[in-house]
């Protein structure tokens, strides 16, 4: 049995005044398709750099990393991410994931100026463009697909491989081929049902783990 770490998000309810953590269903429900995989969540108080050291004992424990969606970058994200990293865990990246993946490695992170990827509703959004020499084509085998978006920031820059862009020229996807698995997506690749892409996705993540 395999064990994947999902990065605690910070979130706020309408029914509560309280600061909660979690994480989208889909994600979990995505990761439970796959018999020999568990699926735990990792806890992280954000504003507390203290406590880093106890979350890379988590990531220790983990065979796998997911960054999932949300909202805000700090530093204990990118010291978390850097440390997967250096220890070639297989990390999966989605949308804030990647932007995070990005910013740790000298990248910069445009807030607010993709309004028009801004929580669109709709199973696919836009067509993206993939580098035929990169990891996520080898896994996807194709260079033009249809993704959803949900974001309004995205990655400038990083001095990781940039393999796939939208029409508008916006980064939709960012990797490091010699690593096991070290991929950031911008869509939400969980939550787009019965798509043969996502599936592979996450089927390559599994099999690195």
């Amino acid at each position: 049995m395999k064990t994947v770490g999902i990065i605690l998000r910070q979130f706020e309810s309408e029914y509560t005044d309280l600061l909660l953590y979690g994480v989208g269903k889909d994600l979990v429900k995505f990761l439970n398709k796959y018999d020999n995989v568990t699926p735990i969540c990792i806890p992280v108080e954000f504003e507390n750099e203290k406590i880093v050291d106890r979350i890379k004992r988590l990531v220790d424990m983990c065979d796998g990393i997911v960054f999932p969606g949300g909202n805000g970058i700090t530093e204990v994200d990118c010291e978390i991410m850097r440390y997967a990293y250096e220890k070639d865990k297989p990390t999966l990246a989605i949308c804030l994931g990647m932007q995070i993946m990005g910013k740790t490695f000298e990248g910069k992170v445009n807030e607010g100026v993709v309004e028009e990827h801004y929580n669109r509703k709709e199973k696919y959004v836009h067509n993206i463009t993939i580098d035929e020499n990169s990891r996520l084509y080898e896994i996807l085998g194709d260079t033009k697909i249809k993704v959803n978006s949900r974001h309004r920031d995205c990655v400038e820059y990083t001095n990781l491989d940039c393999v796939a862009r939208s029409e508008e020229n916006i980064i939709e996807a960012i990797e490091d081929k010699n690593k096991k698995f070290f991929i950031g997506v911008q869509w939400h690749p969980e939550t787009i049902s019965n798509d043969e892409y996502s599936k592979k996705i996450f089927d390559n993540f599994i099999s690195k783990l």
